[in-house]
């Protein structure tokens, strides 16, 4: 079973990578799936013998479990002491639609108990990997199966960048040469450049390490023999390989053109050296390092280093980008301090603290420390913290004591490539990306591994402390996960496929009566594998509109509003039914609540003012215009098409306009 555990868990670090990432539900599914089942085979494996004490499990724990605190509906006396602003948000909107006394603290609960799940697997995979890579064969064997997965994905980065840019017939707008991207040409598997390199970037210090541990001695002897040295393949080949393997990996973070991979590179190289000449006073060493660099500079096509520098003489408008971005999300973390909004829900948090123009929606913050704290608030993230910490310092303290070349020069490894990932992380959110989380992971994994595997057959296999817990409860833990996971992840797909005919059709009042009870029927069998989903309860409440069914629809829509309580549409649309059955106050608080979750949401200004003067309240809806206009001045003319639809006299359409030139020549045309 351990033997089995471990092909699993060699596969799971190749899968997941070539998913594409793993950032779709589907990946997620099956990583995580086999993150577990991995677990669960080693612990039965040792159900007689002895667990060892893994650094740093008890803040990873206390992390894991604050997270899922943030999804569990708690009293809103509570909530409203510890995370104000959720209180405020979930009164303003469920809550104008009845009394709520129970509250998650995370404005999604959906996506922040996904990603309890996903932090849970990455957690039970460090533990699995430490107890297995404890066996320094299993250890030898991850580590050349991971620099030869890295350097056949960089060769063929490679390959693809190169057949790109010279204009070969491939198709290039898919990733992989197989599959379609939304979002443009991808990188290997990858959809963004950033991000392969980010996984790079974590693999690149670990071909190094073991390029310098299979380097040859180099004794005080003539130039024939140490001439010699280099052209015996029992010494050297190993050697050879291992620095092939370096200079592609780092070759393709290059050609990526990803300015944060570029600068990371750099600088870990530059560290890496330190850490050489620190330990073991060997100047030449690391200054055969850098020198590998440089090759791979020089080794990089010419245009390629045209594209490089236009990428970084375009740096400026990039990070112009980035700073309202972070400026805004500063406001998330002053109104959510403590715990934050939940994990996974910058998307639906930031369009309340939007400043600049435009639609487009921001999945993250492109900048890993903003995002968690934006998400985690400052006790999660300082547990977060502390955990890094506590895991680095116990490996860096056994370190100090070791002297077999294999683990000084991998544990040198591990620790360039966490502060690789760690500097990167300052302009994109690769911890963000499923693939590139479980590599830290396993980064820290074999952080801890090289610093206290023995090396040496006839002695204790592993320098780590035996701990006195019994294998039942990590098998027991791991059984939930999978449990939770499976259903998290697999439920939401069956939901996806029990709605998958109206999927990608307005749910309206052009269905006869009985296809609106088979939405119905559909949304709520979907709900019972999704029950955190709000998208199934709102098809459910927009067929109860339809049916006639006030009671139905009324508590459908306020599930769906639970479930998610930024959603603009969602307010909306609850609102209308409220004022058909005559609570316009009500009505009128989901309606502005709707606008201030979503202030550049320019369809929820005009939804409100259509409704306004449906209810004879003219001046306000003039108001709303108004304010519209101001924030976009794109939404001008259907502004005015929609006074004139209403047949407003000209005095009440000048009332609405904003004081600039445009808004009045239009209305003028």
């Amino acid at each position: 079973m351990e033997k089995i555990s471990f092909y699993l868990f060699l596969a799971t670090l190749i899968f997941s990578p070539l998913a594409f990432g793993t950032v779709e539900i589907w990946s997620y599914a099956i990583m995580e799936c086999m993150i577990c089942v991995s677990a669960i085979l080693l612990f039965l494996s040792r159900n007689q013998a002895s667990f060892y004490k893994v650094p740093g499990l008890i803040p990873l724990i206390v992390f894991s479990c604050m997270v899922l605190f943030q999804c569990i509906p708690l009293p809103a006396a509570l909530v409203r002491l510890i995370s104000p602003e959720s209180h405020a948000i979930y009164q303003n909107t469920a809550g104008a639609m009845t009394s709520v006394d129970w509250m998650p603290i995370s404005v999604f609960p959906r996506v922040t108990m996904m990603e309890f799940f996903r932090f849970s697997s990455y957690i039970l995979f460090y533990v699995t990997a430490v107890h297995l890579l404890s066996d320094h064969l299993l250890l030898k064997k991850t580590m050349t199966t991971v620099v030869w997965f890295g350097a056949m994905m960089a060769f063929f980065v490679i390959i693809e960048l190169t057949t790109r840019s010279l204009g070969y017939s491939f198709p290039h707008d898919k990733i992989l040469w197989i599959r379609s991207s939304m979002h443009g040409s991808g990188v290997g598997p990858y959809v963004n450049a950033n991000h392969y390199a980010g996984l790079m970037e974590m693999i690149f210090p670990l071909s190094l390490s073991l390029f310098l541990v299979y380097q040859p001695v180099i004794a005080k002897k003539g130039l024939r023999e140490n001439f010699s040295i280099f052209f015996i393949p029992k010494n050297v080949h190993r050697h050879y390989l291992y620095g092939l393997a370096a200079v592609l990996i780092a070759a393709s973070i290059f050609v990526s053109l990803s300015k944060g991979g570029i600068v990371s590179l750099s600088i870990s190289v530059c560290f890496f050296s330190v850490l050489i000449f620190k330990k073991t006073n060997q100047r030449k060493v690391g200054g055969f390092v850098c020198f590998m660099l440089a090759t791979v500079m020089l080794l990089t096509a010419s245009d390629s280093w045209n594209l490089i520098f236009g990428e970084f003489g375009d740096i400026t408008n990039a990070l112009s980008t980035r700073f309202p971005r972070w400026a805004d999300s500063i406001r998330i973390i002053f109104d959510f301090p403590l715990l934050g909004s939940g994990m996974g829900t910058f998307e639906n948090i930031y369009p309340r603290y939007r400043t600049f123009p435009g639609k487009g929606i921001l999945e993250f913050a492109h900048n890993d420390y903003i995002g968690f704290l934006c998400n985690g608030g400052f006790i999660t993230v300082a547990v977060m913290c502390l955990s890094l910490f506590v895991i680095l310092f116990k490996s860096f303290q056994t370190y100090q004591k070791r002297h077999d070349r294999y683990s000084i020069y991998l544990f040198m490894g591990c620790l360039v490539a966490v502060c690789s990932i760690l500097l990167h992380s300052l302009v994109d959110f690769n911890m963000q990306i499923g693939a590139n989380g479980l590599y830290f992971f396993f980064i820290l994994a074999l952080a801890v591994s090289s610093s206290h595997t023995r090396l040496r057959k006839g002695t204790q296999s592993s320098l780590l402390k035996i701990s006195l817990i019994k294998f039942h409860i990590p098998l027991v833990a791991a059984s939930l996960i999978c449990i939770g996971g499976v259903y998290t992840n697999f439920g939401a797909l069956i939901a996806n496929y029990q709605m998958s005919d109206y999927r990608n059709i307005a749910l309206n009042n052009d269905f006869s009566e009985a296809e609106q009870k088979q939405i119905q029927i559909s949304s709520n069998r979907a709900a019972l594998f999704d029950f955190l989903n709000p998208r199934y309860p709102y098809a459910a409440a927009t067929a109860g509109i339809q049916l006639n069914q006030p009671i139905t629809t009324f508590n459908d829509y306020l599930k769906s509003i639970k479930r998610e309580p930024l959603n603009s549409r969602y307010l909306q649309e609850a609102g209308y039914f409220l004022s058909l059955q005559g609570k316009n106050e009500s009505a009128d608080k989901l309606m502005k609540t709707a606008i201030a979750n979503d202030s550049r949401n320019m369809e929820a200004y005009l939804t409100y003012a259509v409704w306004l003067i449906e209810q004879d309240r003219v001046e306000n809806a003039m108001g709303v215009l108004k304010s519209a206009m101001s924030i976009e001045p794109k939404i001008i003319k259907a502004s005015l098409a929609l006074m004139k639809f209403f047949m407003l006299d000209e005095e009440q359409m000048s009332s609405a306009l904003p004081d600039r030139v445009e808004p009045h020549v239009l209305m003028g045309e």
